[in-house]
């Protein structure tokens, strides 16, 4: 009888324990990447304005999110990939090329392909950059700013965000290179 409360007593612990470890684990991971990861900056690209809001977030697509299939390499959809990141001349990642495994010295992010199109067999991929997380209240307001900024004529929002080890944390999203929450500020005092 006595090993067996002994028993029990040993599972809740450790089951709880696993409980607590976990997320928090998972926001060490987070803050580690932003802390130490290097920053990139992605221009964002117009999204359907009807799925562009789900919750507590503004929807992000990415202007670069696709690359021409590399030599020798057959892939198809849903396989996962090391999309590796330079930054070009405008001072904006690029997309440089794709591998299977982690290049050495070279930053790179964890994708999947998405499809593979046109006669020039481009990549497409899913980039984990396609979610902002901010306040409830505010969120609805920035997903209309960050609609207005990402238009076919009027492109100038962007996102900054930091890689290392191919996993990516967004610091920032940028209207016009203001932070959006400034811009949220700015347009509550003239309403």
């Amino acid at each position: 009888m006595k090993n067996k409360q002994v028993l029990i007593l040993s599972l809740f612990a450790v089951v709880s324990f696993l409980m607590i470890a976990t997320p928090l684990a998972l926001i060490w991971k987070h803050e580690r990447i932003l802390t130490e990861g290097k920053i990139f900056k992605f221009r964002t690209a117009p999204v359907d304005p009807f799925d562009a809001f789900r919750g507590r977030y503004v929807a992000l697509s990415l202007e670069e999110n696709k690359v021409s299939m590399p030599e020798g390499m057959d892939l198809k959809s849903n396989d996962k990939i090391c999309a590796n990141v330079i930054v070009g001349e405008d001072g904006f990642a690029k997309i440089s090329g794709l591998s299977k495994y982690p290049p050495i010295g070279l930053s790179y992010i964890k994708a999947k392909v998405r499809y593979i199109g046109g006669k020039d067999r481009e990549v497409f991929l899913d980039l984990p950059i396609d979610r902002y997380y901010m306040e409830e209240k505010a969120a609805k307001l920035a997903e209309a700013i960050y609609a207005r900024h990402s238009t076919r004529e009027k492109r100038d929002a962007y996102v900054i965000v930091r890689i290392q080890d191919g996993n990516v944390a967004i610091e920032g999203l940028y209207i016009g290179g203001v932070p959006i929450e400034e811009v949220i500020k700015k347009e509550k005092q003239f309403r």
